[in-house]
């Protein structure tokens, strides 16, 4: 059955109520009713749905990322799948990779060592939770004194891995700190019913990316195996090695290469859909006891884009609710709403409008694995970060070939559609689409 009418009706009703009680409704609402809403949705319907061939009892939405899911999860699951069992956590990749660093066998710097955006030495060591003092003396035997606070660049990452990996101290440390939060982290797991019996079935719903926070769960529970829990995602762009890749299943994007999950790949853009999906909560930090009873650890002022993220809690609801009423005893089309979502997406995240560009640019955003700060998610470029952003110069610097910086954001498309205007935005974003092109058909060829 199409898919189109129902999603359209529920925006429809969507945005009657959301008018209702405002006159005027902000560019970034607009764009969740319109976008976002749908495409979560479909995800949602997409979960619900299997869970329910495959016979899974129970699904565990991971937040912050699985927070607005698991709302939707709520509306639509009573008719969906209504013997399914849906329930929520909070957790991190710092949280639970912090503890797992005490676990045997488990090869830290793997994680510790993976690139980001504004990547320093001090934030690279502060995922393993080492203190100032420790990170000093980790940097004077790793050739990095006076450089802890400067950035690295990608190219770097794999040489300091190796001076890293030849430091015995570090593993002292990191293990020291990491078997300090073990207890509490498996505690917190099993108050919640996350243990290695629950595993046949029960399934954990992420956003997705790397696969990574399901193979973290697994040790955890286990006491250092990579298998148990299966994991539903929006996207995938790899699963870690060694795992088996059907215990990963992917709505969107998928580890497999292809012309259309490079198009997907290509016209999405990550941090956007982080910053879109997250919860009013900031990120955990780690588990503490109180009154007998495990609680993550947050920070009291919140996520810095909570007051989008609740009203858009609230529009959700109300579109996930017209949408299961407009679904009743109906069987849609999977791939429909798949490219229902490519259409959405690709508009607004590859080719923003200046509006969309301006409102959504301004979120904040860190792709840290420890948040202390936040910087707007589009950048504010001027005209020589558009110059310096072209595809060749990109391409040359990125190669090794050419010496110079290159202008950083989060969600570029975003930066170069706020700065600027005719065909300097046109080469823009075709220029970025090119490198990001060339990018992912290079880590499918790698691969």
């Amino acid at each position: 059955m199409s898919a189109i009418p129902s999603f359209a009706r529920s925006t429809d009703v969507c945005l009657e109520n959301a008018i209702k009680n405002s006159s005027e409704l902000s560019p970034e609402d607009e764009t969740f009713i319109h976008v976002f809403a749908p495409v979560i949705c479909s995800y949602v319907y997409y979960v619900l749905t299997d869970a329910k061939r495959r016979g899974v009892k129970r699904l565990v939405f991971l937040a912050r990322d699985g927070y607005l899911p698991y709302k939707a999860a709520l509306e639509l699951g009573p008719v969906i799948a209504p013997d399914v069992e849906l329930s929520i956590i909070y957790v991190s990749r710092y949280a639970l990779r912090s503890a797992e660093y005490a676990l045997p066998g488990i090869d830290c710097l793997d994680t510790i060592c993976l690139g980001s955006l504004n990547l320093t030495f001090r934030k690279m060591l502060k995922r393993a939770d080492l203190t100032d003092e420790e990170i000093e003396i980790i940097a004077d035997k790793c050739d990095m004194s006076g450089r802890i606070d400067d950035y690295i660049a990608h190219k770097e990452i794999g040489k300091i891995k190796e001076r890293l990996n030849d430091i015995p101290e570090l593993y002292r440390f990191v293990h020291k700190h990491s078997k300090d939060k073990l207890k509490n982290t498996v505690d917190y797991l099993k108050q919640e019913g996350i243990t290695k019996g629950c595993s046949k079935d029960t399934c954990i719903v992420d956003s997705g990316w790397m696969g990574t926070i399901q193979r973290s769960i697994n040790r955890l529970i286990s006491g250092g195996e990579d298998k148990g829990l299966e994991g539903y995602y929006f996207g995938l762009y790899s699963v870690p090695k060694g795992v088996k890749k059907d215990a990963y299943h992917s709505f969107y994007i998928s580890p497999d290469s292809g012309l259309q999950n490079l198009l997907r790949k290509v016209n999405f853009s990550i941090c956007l859909f982080e910053s879109v999906y997250s919860a009013p909560e900031s990120m955990t930090y780690g588990y503490e006891y109180s009154d007998g009873k495990v609680i993550p650890i947050t920070k009291a002022e919140g996520n810095p884009n909570k007051d989008f993220i609740c009203r858009a809690e609230g529009y959700l609801t109300d579109y996930s609710k017209a949408l299961a009423e407009n679904i009743k005893d109906s069987d849609l089309d999977l791939n429909e709403m798949r490219k229902m979502c490519y259409r959405l997406l690709k508009l607004c995240m590859s080719k923003p409008t200046v509006e969309e560009s301006k409102a959504l640019g301004k979120f904040y955003f860190s792709d840290e694995v420890v948040e202390n700060g936040s910087d707007r998610l589009a950048a504010e470029w001027n005209k020589q970060d558009l110059k310096a952003n072209r595809f060749f110069r990109k391409m040359f610097i990125k190669a090794g070939c050419m010496d110079g910086k290159l202008p950083i954001s989060a969600w570029p498309e975003g930066s170069i559609t706020s700065a600027a205007t005719g065909l300097s935005k046109k080469f823009g974003l075709m220029s970025e689409k090119a490198s990001k092109t060339v990018t992912e058909i290079r880590k499918t060829v790698i691969r």
